[in-house]
């Protein structure tokens, strides 16, 4: 690697960790550098000059807008996004802009963009590089929490959405004794395969004819007796752990790239009585 990469990929990471997140919400902390002919042009982290702004963003629109970009390098530490609801996403921003290079730090781990980005880039005949191992690793440090956001969610309710091919698809509900160690894998188009085995749940069931958690009127009700569940979409499991405690799951969307999706993602709601009851009202 150049003198000039390898200084572009640690400013990079030292600008990332300027990111200061908007809301509540667990959020990247990301930074990017565009490089030409050897030289640093400009840089940028997310929400530098709005909040919530990506730094490709920022870089294109907000600092560089009438500069032409063709064959330029762009450094950042997270894979450029495919999705934004408020503007274009990075990815296309990037290959409007005729970037030559795309050095990237860390696959995004959110499912709806994980490799997609990467993809979407070399489809448009843009060269894909990857920072250093060490710097790699830094990265991870540094966003650690929104990492683990996509194995697990320590509130007692709450939403989730996740990627059941990773992490040998398990993902965690809860916290101490109302923790609910899951276990998924893919079924179908519409439904998905829950496990008790490998995990610290007691059982699972399927509460059959239940549309919302306070039509649980029991948890222990339910038939818990098998290894494996298969909930439908919209349906809703009980799940019991070691603990004697109970947590109410609802299955919200089932992605999968088997069935012809472009991403795997398993999306579901849930609720943790704070007392561990089997009983749900409101």
């Amino acid at each position: 690697m150049e003198i000039v990469e390898t200084e572009a990929t640690q400013l990079a990471v030292t600008i990332a960790r300027k990111c200061v997140a908007e809301d509540a919400q667990l959020h990247p902390k990301v930074g990017a550098v565009l490089v030409r002919d050897g030289q640093v042009v400009a840089h940028a982290f997310r929400g530098e000059q709005g909040p919530g702004d990506h730094a490709e963003f920022t870089l294109f629109e907000k600092k560089l807008r009438e500069l032409d970009l063709s064959g330029s390098d762009l450094f950042t530490t997270l894979e450029p996004c495919t999705h934004r609801k408020q503007h274009k996403p990075c990815a296309e921003w990037i290959v409007e802009k005729k970037i030559a290079r795309v050095f990237v730090g860390m696959l995004d781990p959110n499912p709806r963009i994980y490799s997609l980005g990467v993809t979407q880039l070399r489809k448009n005949g843009i060269r894909i590089e990857f920072f250093p191992s060490e710097l790699r690793d830094a990265i991870r440090t540094d966003n650690s929490a929104f990492i683990d956001s996509f194995r697990a969610n320590p509130e007692l309710t709450g939403t989730a959405s996740f990627d059941f091919t990773h992490n040998d698809g398990n993902y965690t509900l809860g916290h101490g004794e109302l923790l609910f160690q899951t276990h998924w894998s893919n079924a179908g188009n519409s439904s998905i395969h829950v496990y008790k085995d490998c995990t610290n749940l007691r059982g699972a069931g399927i509460a059959r004819g239940a549309n919302c958690f306070t039509d649980v009127r029991d948890a222990s009700a339910y038939d818990m007796s098998s290894r494996v569940q298969t909930p439908r979409e919209g349906e809703i499991i009980v799940l019991e752990n070691v603990n004697g405690k109970f947590a109410v799951v609802k299955i919200v969307d089932v992605k999968a790239t088997s069935h012809g999706d472009n991403y795997n993602c398993l999306t579901l709601e849930y609720r943790i009585n704070a007392d561990g009851n089997r009983i749900f009202r409101e």
